[in-house]
């Protein structure tokens, strides 16, 4: 007989049940990545502290020879792994087919990379859509990954305080040299945005850091505006053995 007593056990057991798989081990469970494969796909990693590119074992400094040469905008870059393994698929969900459950794992990923290199960050804003991208994607993955990092963090995230003017080509395509090209001047702060910007210490968040071009101009447009430092956060990195030799560091994806 099915009683209340019943029912309302069925609902405790449904209540504590796994909600999800786990995208890369199909594990039941409540979150959409496990911990097991978050750890066995995040190995410790010496990278250069403005770029944030991964620095060899035998590299025997903390700034890699790109940045000494030619220094980004931005003061510093922390990002949580290579852009390798299961991870450019993870973001593809997030980025293009909808998955925005990832969006807290993946947020939380970031957090955790950046907690010991905070400094004095005071606000999270996200790398901004055109309007035409907005409207077809629905949703800007940078806003959702900059919003849950702050949440972790204890830290306000705010957007539309940074616009893309122009609406630009994907650019994961393209060449270090055509990503700077399309990529400058795209940024403005809004007019109304100014007095909120004014000397905050800002981390700019956007989900892969290739060459730097995007995080550059969008530094470049927020120090412009009066910000006092920026920081530019990402969850994963382009390795450079994997860029065509001209790509410059000081340029962002």
């Amino acid at each position: 007989m099915f009683t209340r007593a019943n029912h309302a056990r069925l609902t405790l057991a449904r209540a504590a049940a796994p909600a999800s798989q786990c995208h890369l081990c199909r594990t039941w469970q409540s979150e959409p990545l496990c911990a097991a494969c978050i750890q066995a796909w995040r190995p410790s990693t010496r990278r250069c502290l403005r770029c944030a590119i991964d620095l060899h074992d035998d590299h025997p400094d903390t700034i890699c020879q790109r940045c000494e040469d030619q220094s980004p905008e931005f003061d510093r870059a922390v990002v949580a792994v290579d852009y390798s393994g299961p991870w450019p698929g993870l973001l593809a969900r997030l980025k293009f087919q909808g998955g925005t459950a990832l969006a807290w794992p993946l947020a939380r990923l970031l957090a955790e990379a950046v907690q010991h290199r905070l400094g004095n960050t005071s606000l999270i804003i996200p790398v901004p859509l055109s309007p035409q991208r907005l409207r077809e994607r629905g949703y800007n993955q940078s806003w959702l990954l900059a919003r849950q990092a702050g949440q972790y963090l204890g830290i306000p995230a705010c957007t539309g305080l940074l616009e893309r003017l122009r609406h630009t080509p994907r650019l994961m395509s393209l060449s270090a040299e055509e990503r700077l090209k399309q990529i400058q001047a795209a940024f403005q702060v809004a007019p109304n945005a100014l007095a909120k910007l004014a000397d905050q210490d800002i981390a700019i968040v956007d989900d892969v850091m290739t060459t730097g071009a995007t995080l550059n101009a969008c530094a470049q447009a927020l120090l412009a505006a009066g910000a006092r430092s920026v920081s530019v956060w990402a969850v994963a990195r382009t390795p450079v053995d994997t860029r065509s030799d001209q790509m410059d560091t000081a340029t962002s994806a």
